[in-house]
């Protein structure tokens, strides 16, 4: 019999779901502040604030998306490879929130205070939500 089978796909680790569920969770959240953002942001300030509120609930989405997409890359790796997955995600995730910052910076149309603090908000919000998830998510200590 030949055995050109390709080997089976490694099983996804129970300690990696975590990390995919807060940042699940976290995208969740963002999309409840996007909309309440933009009508305090257009009450507070016009426009403009809208504007801001719009661009600055970008950067929390940036870091969520980037967050889900290592931990998608890492999933089925070894712990130590999805560790360092991980630890790799936070250094392209400055270097990406930097980069926006630049960018957003250049919008003449946006007021940079509503832009500030929605950033800071959506940030904290990730942040909360995945602490809450691992918190309360259930994981062995010793990897079978």
């Amino acid at each position: 019999m030949p055995t050109d089978l390709p080997p089976a796909p490694r099983p996804e680790s129970g300690w990696a779901r975590r990390p995919a569920v807060a940042a699940r969770a976290g995208l969740g959240a963002l999309l409840l502040l996007v909309p309440l953002a933009a009508l305090v942001g257009w009450l507070v300030q016009g426009r403009p604030g809208l504007v801001g509120a719009l661009l600055g609930t970008t950067v929390p989405g940036l870091v969520l998306l980037i967050t889900w997409a290592a931990v998608e890359l890492g999933r089925r790796r070894s712990p130590q490879a999805f560790a360092a997955l991980l630890l790799v995600s936070y250094l392209v995730k400055l270097v990406a929130v930097i980069g926006l910052l630049v960018l957003v910076r250049r919008v003449e149309d946006a007021d940079r205070t509503v832009l500030g603090v929605t950033a800071v908000v959506g940030l904290l919000l990730a942040v909360a939500v995945e602490a809450v998830v691992v918190a309360r998510t259930r994981v062995p200590y010793v990897e079978p």
